[in-house]
C-alpha cells in the first residue's frame, strides 16, 4: 500500500506540519474508507511502524501493523464523524472529522431558525408573565462542525453547550475565542481536569464524588467552578443524575467545597412527542430548587431545563436556561456507537 504524502492529509481536515506532528485545521470534509486506510497507514510509517488497533464509528474495527491497514468490515463510501487522539511521536493531538455537508438541510437558514426560537421564547414568557430577558438560549453544538458554530456565533450567540469533553477539546480551538462553553453531558472523573479548563460551567454534576474531583481540579488552577446539579426526576435507568433525596442529603457537603459554586439545577425530561407531558418533570425541578434554597439559605438563580421540543413548557414552569440543538441547527446525523479510545503507541 502506498503511503500518502502530507499534502494528501488535507482531505482529512488536518495539516501535517511535519511527519511527526499533527495540528488541528479546518473541519468539514467528506471522508472515504480508502482515505482512512491511507491515513492510518501513513501514521504507522510516521511512528516507526509500530502496531496499533483502531475502531472507527461507522466502518468497524481497523487493524494496523507494519504491513499496512485493513478493515474487518468495509461498507463502501460513507460519511461519518469521529473524535480521536493520535499520538504522533509522543505528542497527543485531538482532531475532529465531520461530514462534508452540515447535518442540517442545505436550505436551512440559521437566522430564520433563531428568530423562530426567540418568538417561541417570547410567546412562552407572555403566557407565564415573565420577561424574555430572563431566559438564556444555550445552543447545543453536539455533533456540529466548527463552521456551524461560527455561523451561529455570527448571529450574536456567545454561549454554546457540548456533551462530551473529547469533542469539545478538539472543537473549541477552532471556534471564536470570545465564545463561552457549558458542559451538559455526563462527566467522568478522569475528564474533570479538561472540563474545568474548557468550560465556564458544568451542568451535569450528579454525585458528591464528582463535585469533589471538580473542586480539586479547580483548586489546582485557582479557579472557582460554577456548577448545576443534575437531577433524574423520572428515575430513568438510561440517564444520569441525582435522585432528589440523595441530592438533598449531599447538598450541604457540596456547598462546603471551596472551589465549587452551586448556581442551580438541571434536568432532562423523558422524550415525548407531546411536550405537555414533560410539564410535571419541570414543575418538580422548580419545587426541588426551592427546597435546596431553604437548606442553603441562599437563592439558586438557574434552572436548566427544556430542549428543542419542549422548552416552551419548561419556560412556563420557570426555566432560565433552555438547551436548543435541532431547532437551531437541524436534525443531527444518526447516533453512532461509542468508539474505543484511539491512539498510536
Amino acid at each position: 500500500m502506498k503511503a500518502v504524502q502530507p499534502r494528501d492529509l488535507v482531505c482529512l481536515g488536518l495539516r501535517f506540519g511535519r511527519v511527526a506532528k499533527l495540528e488541528p485545521a479546518e473541519c468539514g470534509v467528506q471522508i472515504m474508507p480508502l482515505r482512512i486506510i491511507q491515513f492510518f497507514h501513513a501514521l504507522a510509517l510516521a511512528n516507526g511502524r509500530r502496531r496499533a488497533n483502531q475502531r472507527m464509528a461507522t466502518n468497524g474495527p481497523i487493524s494496523m501493523n507494519s504491513n499496512g491497514v485493513t478493515f474487518r468490515r468495509q461498507t463502501g463510501h460513507r460519511r461519518f464523524q469521529c473524535v480521536c487522539n493520535v499520538n504522533a511521536r509522543q505528542q497527543t493531538v485531538p482532531f475532529l472529522v465531520f461530514p462534508a455537508a452540515l447535518p442540517h438541510a442545505p436550505n436551512m437558514d440559521l437566522a430564520e431558525n433563531l428568530n423562530a426560537i426567540r418568538n417561541r421564547i417570547e410567546a412562552a414568557c407572555a403566557r407565564a408573565a415573565r420577561n424574555p430577558d430572563s431566559i438564556t438560549l444555550l445552543p447545543v453544538s453536539k455533533s456540529q462542525p466548527p463552521a456551524a458554530v461560527r455561523a451561529a456565533a455570527g448571529l450574536g450567540l456567545n454561549r454554546f453547550a457540548e456533551n462530551k469533553v473529547q469533542e469539545a477539546k478538539a472543537k473549541i480551538p477552532l471556534c471564536p475565542d470570545r465564545l463561552r462553553w457549558h458542559m451538559i453531558g455526563h462527566l467522568q472523573s478522569n475528564k474533570c481536569r479538561d472540563a474545568v479548563r474548557l468550560f465556564e460551567m458544568i451542568q451535569s454534576v450528579d454525585s458528591l464524588a464528582l463535585a469533589e474531583e471538580i473542586n480539586k481540579r479547580a483548586g489546582q488552577t485557582a479557579k472557582t467552578m460554577p456548577i448545576l446539579l443534575e437531577v433524574n426526576l423520572a428515575g430513568e435507568a438510561s440517564k444520569f443524575g441525582y435522585q432528589p433525596d440523595r441530592l438533598l442529603a449531599e447538598l450541604a457537603q457540596i456547598n462546603a467545597l471551596q472551589r465549587i459554586e452551586i448556581q442551580g439545577l438541571m434536568t432532562l425530561a423523558p422524550w415525548t412527542p407531546e411536550p405537555e407531558k414533560a410539564r410535571p418533570i419541570f414543575r418538580q425541578l422548580r419545587e426541588l430548587k426551592k427546597r435546596c434554597e431553604q437548606i442553603l439559605g441562599a437563592t439558586l438563580p438557574l434552572l436548566s431545563m427544556g430542549m428543542s421540543g419542549d422548552f416552551d413548557v419548561a419556560i412556563e414552569e420557570g426555566a432560565t436556561l433552555v438547551r436548543i440543538g435541532t431547532a437551531l441547527f437541524g436534525p443531527r446525523p444518526p447516533a453512532k456507537k461509542t468508539m474505543a479510545a484511539e491512539k498510536i503507541n
